[in-house]
């Protein structure tokens, strides 16, 4: 090699190690006051001076292609606040946002400083805070804004590309002014995305999450109270799948505030108190553009796994005596503002139990449904979707009472939803009778001595205003024990010995097995009191064809 060609080159790896070491040495300081100041005033500028940018420091790798953000803080001018809204020009949302250090990654100084197009590689931010003020300022009205985020970004980046997004321990706090300060917050939310791309192609990209080709969301320990502030709302974990369209719920549960007694002090007229814990909840084949564009919930299939359910009655408290009418599963269904599709909700092991505190007894009773497995198919309010199938069905076996076998089949009318017509089919198998005890001595006064039930068969049919059908009950060695409250020891039961006589031997029927003169089903009808729950309903058709049946009581 010619000795020109030698001097050239080692005069080259003498710049380029100059300019390494001047990057290393020196290129942080150099451009940290012009990215700084290029940062503040295009905050400033966006904001029509409503914020203002703080930070420690900003240390600038150019030879890693790096930049490290520490101590970031986005402060609101409260002064500059007040000015807006008496121009009636502030924004409803006010926001506070503390980042501890963020990394961003293939990044360089022309990028910040003058690029149209911004490709990074990783972006990474630890334990940011973000608080959320929001008002409803009225002025601020307008009809919602379905420009997609490129298009609101188009004139200043040309698109905008990341590798890896991922945010470590959120701090997450709305607190909704207009609402008498209610406050939703989330604490250690992680998140991380895969393939950020911002341009005209991702616009309408159905198959991306935010924008992003694959996300992960994971949150822990999520509580909030419900907005008549009677219940809190618990998530053990949350884990959501943008790419396999997955969301996981662990221990999600709806605990009233204070026991039963504590409960009913609160309210004025009687309303049912719901307990309910299912430890897992599985959400499949989510469509997140929709649900995020807020344009509908739909889901493929649901699974809602090993829990409990218990509603209690006090029905020592008033009734409203407010009109239920309207109020059946499918009617609030239908009257749902958002889309709704769920294929199937399968329910796996759960326990339902109801129990209710009588007004004469002062007592409890409890009817128990245990191991309940069944699924809802077809849950929409969507018009096209009823057309093709107009029923939502909950098809479910369950074991009554700990002991008989129970399969019941509820067909919702869903294009005659308005008038609440649905049809029920229900099949009770071979039980003691006596397990029925638990509800029927404190709710009905009456012990069942002895009772082998073989079968009940029920076939209903019903509307907002009445019910009709048959009910087949078929049982052997019937003996009940009528009861009374006895005043004078501490209102404890005590058999009411002539009537129990009077019961047994005169007024019901010992026996109905199937070929006796009164084995076919008996046809019922029941009138419904607008004032009484879709439950009562059903349970009022099936005891007037159980009391006609045992009376002795032909068509």
């Amino acid at each position: 090699m010619s000795k020109k060609w030698i001097i050239l080159l080692s005069a080259i790896i003498v710049v380029t190690t100059g300019i390494f070491v001047y990057f290393r040495l020196r290129g942080s300081k150099d451009f940290e006051p012009l990215i700084k100041e290029k940062l503040q005033q295009a905050i400033q500028d966006g904001s029509d001076s409503l914020y203002i940018l703080n930070l420690d420091r900003i240390t600038v790798d150019v030879v890693n292609s790096q930049v490290i953000v520490t101590n970031a803080r986005l402060d609101i001018d409260s002064n500059r606040l007040r000015q807006l809204d008496e121009r009636k020009q502030a924004p409803d949302d006010i926001y506070k946002i503390t980042l501890h250090n963020l990394v961003i990654e293939g990044i360089n100084v022309n990028d910040l400083l003058n690029k149209n197009a911004i490709d990074l590689k990783t972006l990474y931010i630890n334990e940011p805070v973000v608080e959320i003020y929001h008002h409803e300022r009225t002025y601020n009205y307008t009809p919602p804004d379905t420009t997609s985020l490129y298009k609101k970004i188009a004139k200043q980046i040309g698109h905008f590309s990341l590798t890896d997004l991922i945010v470590k321990d959120i701090d997450f706090t709305y607190y909704n002014v207009a609402d008498e300060n209610k406050v939703t917050k989330f604490t250690k939310l992680n998140a991380s995305f895969r393939d950020i791309l911002i341009d005209s192609g991702t616009q309408n990209d159905s198959t991306r999450f935010l924008y992003a080709k694959d996300a992960a969301i994971s949150l822990n320990d999520y509580s909030i109270s419900t907005a008549d502030s009677l219940y809190i709302f618990h998530i053990d974990s949350l884990t959501l799948n943008a790419g396999a369209r997955n969301l996981e719920l662990i221990n999600t549960s709806l605990k009233p505030r204070g026991a039963k007694k504590d409960f009913s002090r609160k309210l004025k007229f009687y309303k049912d108190r719901y307990d309910i814990a299912i430890d897992k909840i599985s959400l499949q084949k989510v469509d997140w553009w929709n649900l995020l564009a807020r344009e509908g919930f739909n889901v493929g299939k649901m699974i809602l796994a090993d829990g409990n359910v218990e509603v209690f009655a006090d029905r020592t408290l008033p009734d409203e005596q407010k009109d239920k009418v309207g109020n059946y599963p499918h009617q609030i269904l239908t009257r749902l503002k958002l889309p709704v599709r769920v294929d199937n909700i399968d329910i796996r092991n759960i326990t339902v139990t109801y129990t209710e505190l009588n007004q004469k007894t002062g007592r409890t009773g409890s009817i128990i449904f245990a191991d309940v497995q069944g699924k809802f198919s077809n849950v929409t309010n969507i018009e096209t979707a009823i057309e093709q199938n107009p029923f939502l069905t909950l098809e479910a076996n369950a074991q009554l009472m700990n002991t008989g076998p129970l399969h019941a089949m509820f067909k919702f009318d869903l294009q005659n939803a308005v008038k609440g017509a649905f049809a029920l089919d229900v099949e009770i198998g071979k039980m003691n009778g006596t397990a029925l005890n638990v509800a029927t001595k404190t709710l009905g006064l009456f012990e069942i001595k002895s009772a082998d039930i073989d079968k009940i068969i029920v076939h209903m049919t019903a509307n907002d205003f009445n019910s009709r059908g048959t009910v087949a009950f078929y049982y052997d060695n019937l003996k009940v024990e009528v009861l009374k409250q006895d005043d004078d020891n501490n209102g404890k039961l005590k058999k009411q010995g002539l009537i129990t006589f009077l019961a047994n031997s005169f007024i019901i029927e010992k026996s109905n097995k199937e070929g006796d003169k009164n084995s076919d089903p008996k046809k019922v009808s029941y009138k419904r009191d607008p004032k009484k729950s879709f439950f009562n309903l059903i349970w009022k058709t099936i005891f007037t064809g159980l009391g006609d049946t045992i009376k002795g009581k032909n068509d």
